[in-house]
């Protein structure tokens, strides 16, 4: 990265001329640390003590073109010169706060003051404080190098960009309780951008009703055929045009033409209580993991449609940042449980996993091809219909993250996660102790599970394969949200 440095003085022209030397001498410090861990480094030329210091030296690391700033605390600086400093830079530039280890000089108490002045104008900063040679100051500096990265940032940018104009379809609403699943339809729109569009699910399951019997029956034919199993057990799964297959199927085709009518973009789906509790209608798995997922009978490459069980709104706008930024099937999961033995978490949820995440590939037939249809529970559903039932491959890192609300104000909690290869047979005796007839992928935090029990606040999450905590770090920025990264 091409890296700029701002180092802050008195606001006494008496004081900073007195301590320029010092500045200086830690800012040269600096700069050869910045170099040698493979950085363009562009130094201010002069220490930062008034207005016109803040404004030559802004517009001259600007004009350079740095992709990142540190702004260096050696002596006591007034903290309206660090707001002014942060203001001149474009929100994509991120900013490491670093206070270096110097006890001649206030530079610790330049640091606290001008941490709280830029938390209170909510400019987003990194903090590093203590002397380059500390581990745990190299270790939050490098920390910084990669979540500042500014192609994985402008990228995270350009995907909450997208947000804007959107069209969310609300068919009803949270269900079971979940306050997390809640929106405001006016914040929404104020915020992101994105309208709000409600439709109760009795108008799809009468849509349902009246979907051609031919596309119906293409729908059965093709589940028989990429499925690895169908479990049909005459009771909660039937075949047939008049089987609870086939209601699940209608469903999945009415949110999918209805969603094309109206222009909706992503979607929140009730489903429990509603359907789930009358036994005239059909539990919502089968239609929710085709609407996530990349394929269909009638389109063997699609495009997801995000769709958030229990219509969780908010993380049906999570999954759809992250679709944004991915253009893959985004997870969403329950936060089950963790398996200390194994140390890792199962997250599954009744219907929500795209079949994409078993293989990951990009024939449908080899991610359909481990997924078996399991007849609906009793002891959860009085409707029928059946569960889809798999397991996700390994993957070496996968961004974990969930979108909540504070007070009012948005947050986003995110965690990197590995997939581990746990084996089929610990795999199937995990499964058999959480629900087995439901999708399963056990990931492993990198974090200590005692973090997550702490700080994460969603009994629902959500991810996508690779390293995206830079990118949707900036995408919450940009969006006015305040992140917390775990691990």
């Amino acid at each position: 990265m091409k890296i700029g440095i701002l180092t802050f003085g008195d606001g006494r022209r008496r004081v900073t001329e007195a301590a320029t030397k010092d500045c200086l001498r830690f800012q040269k410090q600096l700069t050869g640390f910045l170099r040698a861990k493979g950085h363009e480094v562009i130094a201010g030329n002069a220490v930062v003590w008034n207005h016109d210091t803040v404004n030559r030296q802004c517009r001259r690391l600007n004009n350079a073109g740095v992709d990142a700033v540190v702004f260096n605390f050696v002596v006591w600086s007034y903290p309206d010169l660090t707001a002014q400093a942060a203001i001149r830079f474009d929100p994509s530039i991120s900013i490491m706060m670093y206070g270096v280890l110097n006890p001649s000089y206030p530079g610790w108490v330049a640091y606290f003051a001008s941490a709280g002045a830029m938390t209170e104008i909510a400019r987003p900063f990194s903090r590093a404080l203590g002397d380059l040679n500390d581990p745990a100051v190299e270790q939050a500096f490098e920390q910084w190098f990669h979540d500042g990265n500014p192609d994985q940032r402008h990228k995270g940018i350009t995907a909450a960009k997208k947000l804007h104009g959107l069209r969310y379809g609300r068919f009803d609403g949270p269900s079971m309780g979940m306050y997390t699943g809640h929106v405001d339809e006016s914040q929404w729109m104020r915020q992101f951008g994105v309208h709000v569009y409600h439709r109760g699910q009795l108008w799809l399951w009468e849509m349902a009703k009246k979907i051609d019997g031919k596309r119906v029956k293409a729908g059965l034919d093709w589940l028989e055929s990429v499925c690895q199993a169908v479990k049909y057990d005459g009771k909660k799964l039937t075949p047939g045009l008049d089987g609870t297959l086939a209601r699940q199927v209608r469903l999945y085709l009415a949110i999918k033409d209805f969603c094309r009518e109206e222009g909706i973009d992503f979607c929140g789906l009730t489903g429990q209580l509603d359907m789930t509790e009358h036994e005239c209608m059909c539990i919502a798995d089968v239609a929710e993991a085709l609407l996530n997922d990349n394929a269909d009978w009638e389109e063997s490459r699609k495009k997801p449609l995000v769709c958030a069980t229990e219509c969780d709104s908010n993380g049906a706008l999570t999954m759809q940042l992250m679709h944004l930024l991915s253009s893959t099937p985004v997870l969403f999961a329950d936060m089950r449980h963790y398996f200390a033995d194994h140390d890792v978490y199962d997250l599954v949820n009744s219907g929500q996993h795209a079949p994409w995440f078993s293989r990951r590939s990009n024939d449908y037939k080899k991610n359909w091809g481990e997924v078996t249809l399991y007849p609906a529970l009793d002891f959860y559903f009085r409707a029928g219909g059946a569960s889809v039932q798999f397991y996700s491959q390994p993957a070496d890192l996968i961004t974990l993250g969930r979108i909540t609300r504070r007070q009012g104000r948005f947050q986003i909690h995110l965690v990197r996660a590995s997939v581990p290869d746990i084996g089929r047979e610990t795999m199937e005796s995990l499964a058999h102790q959480t629900t087995y007839t439901w999708p399963h992928i056990f990931v492993r935090f990198q974090c200590p599970p005692e973090a997550i029990g702490r700080h994460y606040c969603s009994n629902h999450i959500h991810g996508i394969f690779g390293d995206h905590v830079a990118a949707l770090t900036a995408a919450c920025e940009h969006l006015g949200m305040e992140t917390h990264i775990l691990g």
